[in-house]
């Protein structure tokens, strides 16, 4: 970074853990909670104390049917679905992690279902990248964003509500409430469980090599 400090900005606990490591001279981790305005409002205090660059980096869903669970996204562009706002990504911040290519859209909510997705036309859909963006453009500085996917684009979400908090949090004991009364989303739970391991799996390599074309 030249002189400068990064911050690597993650919306829940889960991806926080992962990315703790790279925390050091230079490199922030910062767990925003989920939505862009939360990672817009952790952004900008992380720029006013100091933060020159700012990476989001997490999970996302798949819009397009070519992606596959684990696959690393790199985005050209980053879309506020509310707003329809675009800001274009730093190809020099996430260079090592793979080309840039595509929209990133991020959405108000989860976006559970095939058809809901469709509608959005982009790559890839998170709910936090956008807020990122938002702040570095309003300070001009560097954003880039590094995604892994965690669900494809044909399938169809369990449902969260009352089981994942605002900041992000998996209550277990919540989730195996939900299974019992509600079995058909078995399946759909341990299909998203797969999906979140091979995302990490991926992210963790992705970040690394970044980071090291940054350095």
């Amino acid at each position: 970074m030249g002189g400068g400090v990064l911050a690597i900005v993650c919306a829940v606990p889960a991806e926080e853990r992962m990315l703790r490591r790279f925390a050091g001279p230079g490199v922030l981790v910062i767990v925003t909670g989920m939505g862009a305005r939360c990672a817009e409002d952790r952004a900008t205090e992380a720029i006013a104390a100091g933060a020159t660059a700012a990476l989001s980096v997490g999970f996302c869903g798949a819009l397009h049917p070519s992606l596959k669970r684990g696959d690393v996204v790199v985005p050209a562009r980053v879309r506020d679905a509310v707003t329809g706002d675009e800001w274009g990504c730093d190809a020099s911040l996430a260079h090592g992690a793979g080309s840039l290519r595509g929209m990133l859209v991020t959405a108000d909510r989860v976006v559970s279902d095939p058809a809901a997705r469709r509608a959005l036309d982009g790559l890839a859909v998170d709910m936090e990248s956008a807020g990122t963006a938002r702040a570095c453009a309003q300070a001009g500085i560097p954003f880039a964003a590094i995604r892994a996917v965690t669900d494809q684009a044909d399938e169809v979400l369990p449902d969260m509500q009352g089981v994942v908090d605002d900041s992000g949090a998996v209550h277990p004991v919540r989730v195996l409430g939900r299974l019992i009364t509600r079995p058909r989303d078995i399946a759909a739970w341990a299909r998203l469980a797969r999906g979140a391991r091979a995302a990490r799996r991926a992210l963790i390599p992705a970040v690394e090599a970044a980071l090291g074309e940054v350095a």
